[in-house]
């Protein structure tokens, strides 16, 4: 299994395929199983490149957790790797960490996809409230392990979830071994990282200075994130959205034929 040093963190990747990089990151309590589908399709024209981003799966974690540090493992695989004319996609929670990629390697990074994706940081102290929800967290993982941990953030019974299930049946299975994936000692590193970790820098003041050429995909049916999509698109100034009805947040599995094509597309257009 290959993995980047990161020297706090060892991070798992994985490769395959042949052509211009495409590095794929996944979101907040998932791992890069969530790309299973597209890797043999993307494969077929790139080199598509796998992150189990810090803490989760078979990464490794430390005391520091943040979009700025897995931003920072991202570009030190980079630099290991020896890539260049990358397209980087962030999904949800890794959407913040490939705008920082682009942002800070804009000579190797030649094109960005954003697939619903949250907004990056607005600079704010962490709320009280947000507090209590990551101290939950931490406190279901020490009581209950990796399973109890996925019920409490709604891995097995979220609306996005039931919508990728009755869109795709097949789906069930990959994500069981997705959270079966999960180590209770890395996730319980990351938690007690996440919990001490503020995000000082407005990184959202920043979206017009990206310059790549951006797609933003999203499900039409993602409520809680669609708004999200069409800020990011509003504010980055060479980019374009794409919405696919019917989906929902898991929207690569729910539509992986529509999603594939739209990322395609792009990936081909000069």
């Amino acid at each position: 299994m290959p993995f980047y040093d990161a020297h706090d963190a060892a991070i798992y990747y994985d490769e395959c395929g042949a052509g211009r990089p495409l590095i794929l990151l996944h979101g907040y309590a998932l791992n890069s199983l969530m790309w299973e589908l597209q890797k043999p399709v993307f494969s077929k024209s790139h080199k598509v490149i796998t992150v189990d981003l810090r803490g989760f799966g078979d990464s490794s974690c430390s005391q520091q957790w943040s979009g700025s540090i897995m931003a920072d493992d991202v570009m030190g695989l980079v630099a290991s790797l020896d890539l260049h004319d990358i397209t980087i996609i962030g999904f949800s929670m890794s959407g913040p960490v490939a705008l920082r990629v682009a942002c800070h390697m804009p000579e190797s990074v030649t094109k960005l996809i954003l697939v619903s994706s949250i907004l990056p940081s607005s600079g704010r102290p962490k709320a009280k409230s947000e507090e209590r929800l990551q101290q939950r967290e931490l406190d279901v993982l020490k009581l209950s392990g990796v399973e109890g941990w996925a019920k409490e953030i709604g891995l097995f019974d979220a609306t996005f979830i039931g919508n990728m299930f009755r869109r795709n049946p097949d789906t069930k299975s990959l994500w069981q071994r997705m959270i079966d994936r999960h180590d209770a000692h890395r996730i319980l590193c990351m938690l007690n990282a996440r919990l001490n970790t503020e995000s000082p820098v407005d990184w959202r003041s920043r979206l017009p200075q990206i310059t790549q050429p951006t797609l933003v995909v999203a499900g039409a049916q993602d409520d809680r994130f669609l708004d999200a999509s069409r800020h990011l698109a509003r504010d980055i100034p060479n980019s374009r959205l794409e919405i696919i009805s019917g989906a929902s947040h898991m929207v690569n599995l729910e539509d992986a034929e529509r999603f594939d094509g739209a990322v395609m597309g792009f990936l081909d257009a000069k």
